[in-house]
């Protein structure tokens, strides 16, 4: 054997060493668990008082072995109910309360308490005290005995109070004639009189005016008996004017001669007394009021007869008897044979001290049946045990049960998706095509589903951040989401969500129809598609039309436009001819005239001076000068027409752009002139040297009119301030098959809104009847469509606006 196998062997034999020593460890300490448990135990076995462990619905949990005898019912029917399953209502609500309270501070809670046990009422004291965050430990022990030490205390005390109370009384005597003798000190304390006030004062004075008469008679029967001691009620003043109850015990002073002198007594201030008498009686007004007026049937029954010895008017009505007839009925009058055995457990019970509580079928004088719910209890009634019964007609209600099975069937049968969840989005049922359709058996396989279960998560978001809002506002919501199915797959819906809301307005919980859409949203995709196709046809029609109509326009402003520039020109060349001639004429008459000056004719003279001749010969070279710049100004105007006019041209030809600029320009020229109330429009040309273009020329000039004239509408409309109003047109050659026109106004520019509908067809945002809103639209399609090119726009709020042409030089570039 190797040196490492004997290493290894002797660690092996310490591991089953250190084992062996964790085993005979871990059996004493299960040893002393056991003795730990048996000790504790018998600790619970010697302890009287009761123990019980409770969750927070005032479940009971544990309940300790050794406190059966002061349980209100055995330990194996308490444990799993809740103490308003067992105990009375009020008491159970006290309780819980209490139970809230410690789990809500954390902190140990005292509570007194009675429960009838056996044939004996115990008084507890009861400590609650956290135990987990749900669960608290009551312990309860027995104080009935101290609850009889300090019942005796309080009637000593009680005693002694009495006592108090009347060494405090009044004491007078007084005169035959009604007059004060003596006054005790306590007239101060009660009355606000000092004794020596009221000597020698008549007594009658300080009695209350209805109280006077029945004083005095009281006074003259005694008189009459010779001296019987009387009592009697009545108010007396207080020095303050307030009025207190009094209570008086009158007796006879008598002389040694035996002669009545005088009276003596005792008054006992009866004020409170008084006060708690018109209290009780109000009270028991008001509970006459309640048990007269409440709409539940109440009543009494002797538990030995079984019968009615007091009845409320709503159990009168409720039966069809009166008060008198119910006093000699029997129960089997008005109780259904079906629910005589019912009947016999409610006495029992409450023989026992049990609260009963049940169902069951009472008869009508008129011989009908209707369903009542009934709660019974142990009441002292004329000194002897009977039993208080409060019995509801739930007619309606087994109804509107019976209703609710029919819609449940209804619901069941139905091919839509319905379904109920509570105020927080819990599933409360669904009904079988959702439970198909999620893969569920039954309703009770709903724990897990809630609103995000079976919603995608868009859909979840929809429900929850717009659905049960305004469902809780309005009452219901009514759009468009999806389910899923148990695949996971997504299904449209149609969803309806309904919030049921209570009396007060508080939501109680939602419901929900939902429709599948999926056939229908195919439909809708092919129709949706299909309008979109007619509605893009219907929009080419439209600019298909509008470009029609505008392009008949140019043309037939093109023929005008060239007819009257060819009427114009023969005359005006004709003029501009000719001009030169008379130049030459006028000039060599005015050398005739120079010369018949040199003669000094006297006629001469007379008529050169009759006509101002030095300013004749001055001016009419000017004139003849000004003649002959006007016909070269329109000539050239005519040539600009002509140049514009080219419409009629359906083929490409090579062009000079920046002839076709000017001539649109000089067009344009009275607009761009200074007016009363607008500057004039500066207009910048930056030409680059571009090379003859292959374009439509009249195609491409309605482009420059159209965008040339929307400058000067936008300039007019309000330009920059402080700024002259200007149009900037550059020219320029990019990568030397492409030129760029740029027409730019130092305008307000406009948003980013209207920039995206600029080439739309039919936008405008001129006013009605200045503008169609095709100009821009028929400028795009001519340069994208016809020349292959581009039109854009720049634009920014108060920087004015651009637009940019691209066209290429030759045609056979693009293609």
């Amino acid at each position: 054997m190797t040196s490492e196998s004997q290493t290894r062997i002797a660690q092996l034999e310490k591991e089953l060493q250190d084992t062996q020593q964790l085993l005979q460890n871990h059996q004493q300490a299960e040893i002393d668990l056991k003795a730990s448990q048996a000790e504790l135990l018998a600790l619970f076995n010697a302890i009287q008082d009761v123990i019980i462990i409770l969750d927070s619905e005032g479940r009971y949990l544990k309940i300790a072995p050794s406190c059966a005898p002061l349980l209100y019912q055995p330990p194996a029917e308490l444990v799993g109910k809740t103490m308003h399953e067992v105990l009375p209502c009020t008491f159970a609500d006290s309780f819980l309360s209490c139970i809230h309270k410690a789990l809500k501070t954390g902190k140990m809670v005292k509570l007194e308490y009675s429960l009838p046990i056996g044939e004996q009422e115990v008084w507890f004291e009861a400590n609650i005290a956290p135990m987990t965050e749900n669960t608290v430990v009551c312990v309860a022990r027995d104080i009935s005995d101290r609850k009889a030490t300090e019942a005796a205390l309080l009637e000593n005390e009680t005693k002694y109070r009495n006592l108090v109370e009347n060494i405090s009384d009044l004491i007078f005597s007084m005169s035959l004639e009604g007059t004060f003798i003596y006054a005790s000190p306590q007239y101060k304390n009660i009355l606000g009189w000092e004794p020596s006030e009221l000597l020698g004062q008549p007594f009658a004075p300080l009695l209350h005016p209805d109280d006077l008469l029945l004083a005095q008679k009281s006074v003259e029967e005694m008189i009459a008996t010779n001296g019987q001691r009387t009592q009697l009620e009545f108010r007396h003043q207080c020095k303050d004017g307030s009025w207190r109850w009094m209570r008086s015990i009158t007796s006879p002073m008598f002389n040694s001669e035996g002669q009545l002198i005088g009276f003596h007594g005792v008054l006992s201030d009866i004020s409170d007394r008084k006060a708690t008498e018109a209290a009780l009686s109000q009270k028991e007004a008001q509970y006459r009021s309640i048990f007269e007026a409440v709409s539940d049937g109440i009543s009494v029954v002797d538990l030995d007869t079984g019968k009615i010895v007091a009845a409320n008017p709503s159990f009168c009505k409720m039966h069809g008897y009166t008060q008198a007839e119910f006093f000699y009925l029997n129960p089997t009058d008005f109780v259904h044979p079906s629910s005589f055995e019912k009947f016999g457990e409610f006495i029992n019970a409450i023989k026992m001290g049990v609260e009963y509580h049940t169902q069951a079928v009472d008869i009508r004088k008129d011989g009908s049946y209707f369903d009542i719910e009934v709660t019974g209890r142990l009441l002292n009634y004329n000194g002897k045990p009977h039993a208080l019964s409060v019995v509801r007609d739930i007619s309606e209600r087994k109804k509107a049960e019976e209703e609710q099975e029919r819609l449940i069937t209804i619901l069941e049968a139905t091919p839509d998706l319905i379904g109920t969840a509570d105020f927080m989005g819990n599933t409360l049922y669904l009904n079988k095509s959702w439970r198909q359709l999620l893969g569920l058996c039954n309703q009770t396989d709903m724990s897990n589903h809630s609103i995000p279960n079976v919603h995608p998560e868009w859909a979840t978001e929809i429900i929850l951040n717009q659905a049960l809002p305004e469902a809780m506002r309005s009452g219901a919501w009514t759009g468009e989401t999806a389910v899923i199915d148990q695949t996971g797959r997504e299904i449209p819906v149609s969803q309806v969500v309904i919030a049921h809301k209570s009396d007060n307005g508080q939501v109680e919980y939602f419901s929900t129809i939902v429709r599948d859409l999926s056939d229908r949203q195919k439909i809708e995709v092919q129709l949706k598609q299909q309008a979109e196709d007619l509605a893009q046809t219907l929009q080419e029609l439209q600019r298909t039309q509008a470009q029609m109509v505008q392009a008949e326009k140019m043309s037939s402003l093109g023929q005008l436009v060239a007819g009257v520039a060819h009427e114009i020109n023969n005359p005006v060349n004709f003029i501009h001819g000719n001009l030169t001639h008379l130049e030459e004429h006028t000039q060599d008459l005015l050398e005739v005239i120079n010369l018949c000056q040199a003669m000094n004719l006297p006629e001469f003279q007379a008529f050169s001076e009759e006509i101002d001749l030095d300013y004749i010969q001055q001016d009419l070279p000017k004139i003849l000068h000004s003649m002959k710049i006007g016909t070269q100004r329109i000539r050239q105007i005519v040539l600009s027409l002509r140049n514009f006019s080219r419409m009629d041209e359906a083929e490409f030809k090579d062009v000079d752009i920046h002839e076709g600029i000017d001539s649109t320009l000089m067009i344009l020229q009275h607009r761009l002139k200074e007016k009363p109330e607008f500057p004039e429009i500066q207009v910048i040309r930056d030409y680059a040297s571009l090379p003859l273009v292959e374009c439509y020329v009249g195609q491409l000039n309605q482009v420059l009119m159209n965008i040339l004239t929307n400058a000067i509408d936008a300039l007019e409309m309000g330009a920059r301030k402080d700024e002259q109003p200007k149009i900037t047109i550059r020219t320029g050659v990019i990568d030397a098959d492409w030129v760029t026109i740029a027409i730019a106004d130092n305008g307000m520019g406009m948003s980013e809104q209207i920039k995206k509908q600029i080439f739309n067809p039919f936008f405008t945002t001129k006013p009605v009847g200045k503008g169609t809103g095709m100009g821009m639209s028929i400028s795009y399609q001519i340069i994208t469509e016809k020349h292959a090119g581009k039109l854009e726009c720049y634009s920014q709020p108060g920087q004015g606006t651009e637009f940019v042409i691209t066209i290429p030089i030759s045609q056979q570039i693009i293609a």
